[in-house]
C-alpha cells in the first residue's frame, strides 16, 4: 500500500473508515494515495498544524488529508487547517467555500502544464502513458495542458540532506538506542550525524533556487500535472525497487523522488487517481500549484477524479 500513510490509504480503499490523516515529508500521503487508488493531499507547508512534535520548527513535513474523492478531501481540510496555539508555523484556515471552490466549473482560460519526469530518475512507460492521457482528457473541460520539460533533479541531494537533518533533530534524545533501531531509521540517523554545515547552508540555498524557478513558472501556468510514482506497487517483500526504467536507485528512497522534490518546496500537491494499469493496479497523478491554492488545485483534481474513475475494489 505504499508508506507511511499505507494503512489509512489501505483503510480507505477497503472501506474501513471515510477519512484518514496523516504527514507528508517526501510522500507519505502521495505515494500511498496513488498505490491504493485514493486522494492524498499535502497541503501548503503550515496551513494544517503539525503538533505535538519533538521537532517544532519543522520546514518540511506537512500533515494533511486522505479520503477516497476529492470532495472528502477539501471537507476535511477544511475543518483541520487553521491556527494553533501549540505552533507557531501554522497558516489561517483554508479560505472561502473550499467546497464550492471545488465542485464548481473550471476557470475559463486555464492552462496547466504536463512534465513526465521532473526528477529525473525515469518513469515505468505505462505510468507516464496513463498520467499524460488522463493529463490531456482535461482539454475536453476547456482547460489547456501543454507538455513541457521541468527539470528538478537539481534539488535531489538538497532534500536528501535536509531529510538527514530532520531525521536527527527528531531522534536526537534517543541516540542511545541507535543500534536498536531498524536499518532504514538508523540508516537516516547516522545520515544527520555526518553532515556538515556546507551541506545544510548548500541544501537550502538549493531550496531558495527551486522556490524562485518554481514562482516563475506559476507566473506562466496555473498548475503542473506530473506522475505521482516512477513505479507500479511493489511486492511488500521488497525494501524498494531498485530499477526504475533500466536505471539503477542508489538508495532505498531515490524512488520516491517525484514525490520528494516537491516537498522541498513547500507547494500544496495532491494525489488523484488517473486510471488502472495492465495488473489492474492504481495509478496515481500530482497536481501541483502555487501557496495556498489549495481550492483551485482540488478543482483540477476532481475533473481528474471524474474524468477518470477507476471504481474502488468493493464496487469493481
Amino acid at each position: 500500500p505504499g508508506g507511511s500513510t499505507g494503512g489509512g490509504a489501505a483503510g480507505l480503499a477497503t472501506g474501513m473508515f471515510a477519512l484518514a490523516e496523516g504527514t507528508d515529508l517526501g510522500g507519505s500521503l502521495r505515494i500511498p494515495a496513488s498505490f491504493c487508488g485514493v486522494v492524498g493531499l499535502r497541503p501548503t507547508l503550515g496551513l494544517v498544524p503539525t503538533s505535538p512534535t519533538d521537532y517544532l520548527w519543522d520546514t518540511l513535513l506537512a500533515t494533511g488529508p486522505m479520503a477516497r474523492r476529492v470532495e472528502d478531501t477539501a471537507l476535511m481540510l477544511k475543518v483541520i487547517s487553521g491556527h494553533s496555539d501549540q505552533s507557531l508555523l501554522c497558516q489561517p484556515a483554508a479560505e472561502g467555500d473550499l467546497i464550492a471552490t471545488v465542485c464548481q466549473d473550471p476557470t475559463p482560460g486555464l492552462v496547466v502544464a504536463y512534465c513526465a519526469d521532473v526528477s529525473g530518475i525515469g518513469v515505468d512507460p505505462e505510468i507516464e502513458q496513463c498520467c499524460r492521457k488522463a493529463a490531456l482528457l482535461l482539454d475536453a473541460a476547456g482547460i489547456r495542458v501543454d507538455i513541457v520539460e521541468l527539470d528538478l533533479s537539481f534539488s535531489r541531494k538538497a532534500f536528501l540532506d535536509l531529510r538527514a537533518h530532520w531525521m536527527l533533530s527528531h531522534h536526537i534524545e534517543r541516540l542511545e538506542h541507535l543500534e536498536s533501531f531498524g536499518q532504514n531509521l538508523s540508516g537516516n540517523i547516522r545520515a544527520g550525524m555526518q553532515l556538515r554545515p556546507e551541506d545544510l547552508a548548500e541544501a537550502e540555498r538549493v531550496r531558495t533556487t527551486l522556490w524562485n524557478q518554481l514562482h516563475r513558472f506559476f507566473q506562466r501556468y496555473q498548475f503542473v500535472l506530473t506522475p505521482t510514482t516512477a513505479v507500479q506497487p511493489f511486492p511488500v517483500e521488497a525494501r524498494y525497487p531498485k530499477i526504475i526504467d533500466g536505471r539503477k536507485m542508489e538508495t532505498y528512497i531515490d524512488w520516491a523522488a517525484p514525490t520528494f522534490v516537491w516537498s522541498l518546496a513547500g507547494l500544496p500537491v495532491v494525489s488523484v487517481p488517473c486510471g488502472i494499469d495492465s495488473k489492474g493496479l492504481p495509478v496515481g497523478i500530482q497536481v501541483v500549484g502555487p501557496a495556498r491554492r489549495e481550492g483551485p488545485l482540488l478543482n483540477v483534481a476532481r475533473l481528474i477524479q471524474e474524468t477518470n474513475p477507476i471504481g474502488m475494489p468493493l464496487t469493481r
